[in-house]
C-alpha cells in the first residue's frame, strides 16, 4: 500500500457517516465542509482548458457521503483528486494536544551548515533561509515564476545532497510525493508543508516526513475567501498555523 492508499484508508475509516455538505473549487485553492462543520483545503490544479467543462457532468459532491468524496484522491483528474484531498482534510484534521506553533523552520532546527532543498517555492520561508543556509535549491514546475527557483528536473541531481527538505503537501494531489521520496538521501528533517497537508501522522510513519506543517481552519469564512480566488494571505485570520513532528 502507497501513501495515497494509505491516507485515504485512515479518512474513510474515520469519516464514515459525515456527509459533504459545501465545495468551494476556487482558483487558488479548493475547499470542503463536512455536516460536522469541519473544513478542509486542498490546492486547485488547473490543467489546460479544453473546454468549459473542467468536471465531466456526472461528477458531484455536495450532499454526498464524505467516504465517497474522498476516494477522488486518487483520480486522475487533479482537480478531483484536489476536492479528495480537501475532504480528506476535512475529517483528519482536527484539534490535537501535540500541535507545534511557530515556525516549521525552527522546529526543523535549521543551521548554516544545512543545505535545503525546497520542493515548491514557499516565498516567507525561502526569504529567511536566503543566504542562512549553505545552499537553498528551489525547485518549481514553472521556474519562469520566480527568479531565484531552479527547474523541477534539476531536482534529481540535488535533492540527495539536501539535509534539510522542504516539500509542497500539493504533491500529494498529483502524486509526485513518492517519486521524490527516491532522491532523498538521509535528510535530517523533512517537512511535509501548506494548506494541502493532512495533519494526521499515522498516514506518514513510513516515510521520510518528520515534520507535517498545515493549517487548522477555524471560521467557516474561508468558504468565501476560496471561491474569490483568495490565498494564504487572506486566510490568516481564519486558520490556525499548526506543526506535528512525528519523528
Amino acid at each position: 500500500m502507497n501513501i495515497y492508499e494509505r491516507l485515504l484508508e485512515k479518512a474513510l475509516s474515520k469519516g464514515r457517516g459525515r456527509i459533504v455538505e459545501d465545495v468551494r473549487l476556487g482558483l487558488g485553492y479548493t475547499a470542503v465542509k463536512l455536516d460536522n462543520s469541519q473544513i478542509g483545503l486542498g490546492y486547485t490544479i488547473i490543467e489546460e482548458k479544453l473546454s468549459c467543462n473542467l468536471l465531466p457532468p456526472e461528477v458531484s459532491f455536495a450532499e454526498k457521503p464524505a467516504d465517497v468524496v474522498a476516494k477522488y484522491f486518487l483520480s486522475a483528474n487533479l482537480l478531483e483528486a484536489g476536492v479528495g484531498l480537501a475532504t480528506i482534510n476535512a475529517i483528519l484534521n482536527q484539534s490535537r494536544h501535540d500541535f507545534l506553533m511557530g515556525d516549521p523552520l525552527k522546529i526543523a532546527a535549521v543551521t548554516p551548515e544545512d543545505k535545503v532543498a525546497m520542493v515548491g517555492y514557499f516565498e516567507p520561508l525561502a526569504q529567511k533561509l536566503k543566504n542562512k543556509v549553505a545552499e537553498l535549491w528551489i525547485f518549481e514546475r514553472n521556474p519562469a515564476r520566480h527568479a531565484e527557483t531552479l527547474l523541477e528536473s534539476d531536482m534529481f541531481d540535488l535533492l540527495p545532497q539536501a539535509t534539510i527538505a522542504i516539500i509542497t503537501s500539493v504533491t500529494l494531489i498529483n502524486k509526485t510525493l513518492e517519486e521524490i521520496f527516491e532522491y532523498l538521501y538521509r535528510p535530517r528533517e523533512v517537512i511535509l508543508l501548506g494548506p494541502s497537508t493532512p495533519l494526521f501522522p499515522e498516514a506518514f510513519m513510513d516515510s521520510p516526513i518528520t515534520i507535517l506543517s498545515g493549517l487548522l481552519v477555524k471560521d467557516e469564512k474561508i468558504l468565501t475567501l476560496v471561491s474569490e480566488a483568495k490565498g494564504t494571505k487572506a486566510f490568516k485570520p481564519y486558520v490556525e498555523k499548526v506543526n506535528l513532528k512525528i519523528k
